[in-house]
């Protein structure tokens, strides 16, 4: 990245003797400035989150009036609502200057800047693009999904190669598919596919599964014809 930090205070002294062409000019940050950034940014928020939990955790807030303790929950709540307004004013003036985006940058006059004003910027939106195509297709997916019948395409797809396919051609042709009992008590017989049946077990099938599937041949079942005695006979 082409930023770097600088001490406003030695900066400011090169830009009153008229010392400064692009802006930019002006030392990085000392030893000190950054051991305080470093332990105002980490540590402070540190120790300033573990007092909050402790106090909660011992309740403070819920002791007497006249222990410290509600007192320090006290100043604790005031000192809270200082930073916040502070640093809601510290926005409203960077957002007006463009000068310390933080307090603790504002504290420490340390200041964001360029590092080199004339570098070109090489900006690459593959990632975006990447990004906007998978949310894109996840869109699709989320529309398409609930439309489809997963357990229908999955017996399409595996009802060759099952198991039961492939046991169920080795039986009789006078034999029920679904209970294997030979010869058929009440043979009916599925529409369209001409395929026998027992009546119970085509009923119960067709019931519970309206778009029920021939078990020979996985055509769907439209309807149900009991097969006459002398074609039963042949």
């Amino acid at each position: 990245m082409n930023l770097r930090y600088r001490d406003e205070r030695a900066f400011l002294p090169l830009a009153a003797l008229g010392k400064v062409r692009t802006g930019l000019e002006g030392p990085g940050l000392t030893k000190y400035q950054k051991l305080g950034y470093c332990l105002a940014l980490v540590g402070g928020r540190y120790t300033w989150a573990r007092l909050q939990m402790f106090s909660a955790f011992r309740r403070w807030g819920d002791s007497a009036q006249s222990t410290w303790r509600h007192t320090a929950w006290i100043w604790l709540q005031k000192a809270e609502n200082v930073y916040k307004a502070a640093s809601f004013i510290n926005l409203l003036i960077f957002l007006r200057t463009g000068r310390y985006r933080s307090l603790i940058e504002r504290l420490l006059n340390a200041r964001l800047v360029y590092e080199r004003p004339n570098m070109s910027r090489t900006v690459s939106f593959e990632y975006m693009n990447r990004q906007l195509v998978w949310h894109e297709f996840s869109e699709l997916l989320l529309l398409i999904l609930p439309l489809l019948n997963i357990t229908s395409i999955k017996k399409a797809l595996t009802f060759p190669f099952s198991s039961e396919q492939m046991s169920k051609v080795k039986l009789k042709e006078n034999a029920c598919p679904i209970c294997e009992q030979c010869p058929i008590t009440i043979t009916y017989v599925a529409h369209p596919c001409q395929h026998q049946y027992c009546y119970y077990c085509l009923r119960t099938r067709c019931i519970a599964n309206p778009s029920f599937r021939c078990v020979k041949c996985n055509e769907q079942v439209l309807a149900m014809q009991r097969l006459p005695t002398e074609e039963k006979a042949k």
